[in-house]
């Protein structure tokens, strides 16, 4: 078999893989040994993702190979009916609320209803949205050139916006009510400074490989700057602000940050004057602590996910834990008074947050959108 068993990068994080005859992903294991596998119908679309901690999802398809249902890791079930042009005419969600779709002849989706609220839209005849309604009843329009490029933009607010382009396509105008702002480009057509009503906004520079160097902007008359140094793979290796007279340009402060890559990740970073911040990592990079100098300062471990459980500091201890779908359940503190509890509604929102002294309760409506947010003080 052409395809590969296995992949290592500069790390030395080894990467393992298993195929079908088919040339189908069945197995693959990370750097820590940890596997995901997969399942396949005949007709090769993925039917089934077991990843480590028992956390599995499921697909199920439709005799012409459509999508029609996703089950995740907690059971939850989201469901998919089609038109008979294959169009996409709803989607049920797992607490059995319902999104239908409705199209135009030409196949553009032209409302989208949920929860009894409906967004529109309409467009010309070369295919272009020219009108959307929202839920509230409010419109936003679009106007566009004979190359298909926007001009004109009236939103739900009333205010209008347009844009101009030069002969090659560059925006080069752009009208924002009283704001009218000014886009200059360089020989090689890569921006290099815009103005807002004639005045001097950002200003860009960059190297003899296309690599910005530099972003400055001025204010209060001082030449505020961001420049950028990269090694030869590319990497960026040191940030440097500084701020200069407006007058006669001297410097007047300064603050550099370099960036270290042993093992090709950017791992150390030595600012001025202060001691290096190191990230201690593991396999492609997943952070397992941190040092300030040689003083070890964060500790993290994980679980065989890679997701965070646990953060020390110290006297100080954050744990975390996660519902079946990757969720946030709670947070439990080496102080008991900042512990916090998550929980969601079937469709994974967030519906409320409980503290020793407080809690936060959320309500949506029909379509998904947050309603109202309460908080008491226990």
């Amino acid at each position: 078999s052409e395809l590969p068993s296995a992949t290592e990068d500069a790390t030395g994080s080894r990467k393992q893989m298993t195929w079908s005859r088919y040339g189908q992903l069945l197995t693959l294991t990370d750097c820590s040994g940890y596997q995901t596998r997969y399942e396949y119908n005949r007709f090769g679309q993925v039917t089934a993702l077991h990843r480590e901690e028992g956390l599995s999802q499921y697909r199920a398809y439709d005799e012409r190979g459509r999508l029609v249902s996703q089950q995740d890791a907690a059971g939850h079930e989201t469901r998919y009916e089609y038109s008979v042009a294959g169009d996409l005419t709803a989607v049920i969600h797992p607490d059995g609320s319902k999104q239908t779709i409705s199209y135009d002849a030409a196949g553009h989706p032209v409302s989208t209803t949920e929860g009894g609220l409906t967004r529109q839209m309409e467009y010309d005849a070369a295919g272009r949205v020219t009108r959307l309604v929202n839920e509230n009843g409010a419109g936003t329009t679009f106007t566009y050139d004979l190359l298909d490029r926007l001009v004109q933009e009236t939103g739900f607010d009333g205010r209008t916006q347009r844009y101009h382009y030069s002969p090659t396509g560059q925006l080069i105008r752009s009208e924002d009510e009283n704001l009218i702002t000014l886009w200059h480009y360089d020989a090689s057509d890569r921006l290099a400074y815009r103005t807002v009503n004639d005045e001097e906004a950002e200003r860009w520079q960059y190297n003899e490989r296309g690599w910005l160097t530099g972003v400055s902007h001025l204010c209060d008359g001082h030449r505020v700057a961001v420049q950028y140094e990269y090694d030869k793979q590319g990497r960026m290796n040191c940030e440097r602000q500084t701020v200069q007279h407006p007058g006669t340009g001297e410097l007047l402060w300064q603050h550099a940050t370099r960036h270290d890559y042993p093992e090709g990740l950017a791992t150390r970073t030595p600012p001025d004057n202060l001691p290096p911040v190191e990230w201690l990592t593991y396999g492609s990079g997943y952070i397992a602590g941190l040092k300030l100098g040689d003083v070890p300062l964060v500790d993290f471990t994980r679980d065989r996910l890679h997701r965070e459980t646990q953060r020390t500091s110290g006297a100080y201890e954050q744990n975390t834990l996660y519902s079946a779908t990757g969720q946030l359940l709670s947070h439990t503190f080496s102080d008991p008074v900042l512990n916090r509890e998550y929980g969601y509604n079937d469709n994974g929102q967030l519906v409320h947050i409980r503290g020793v002294h407080q809690e936060e309760d959320y309500r949506y409506d029909g379509a998904g959108r947050l309603i109202s947010a309460r908080h008491n003080d226990l």
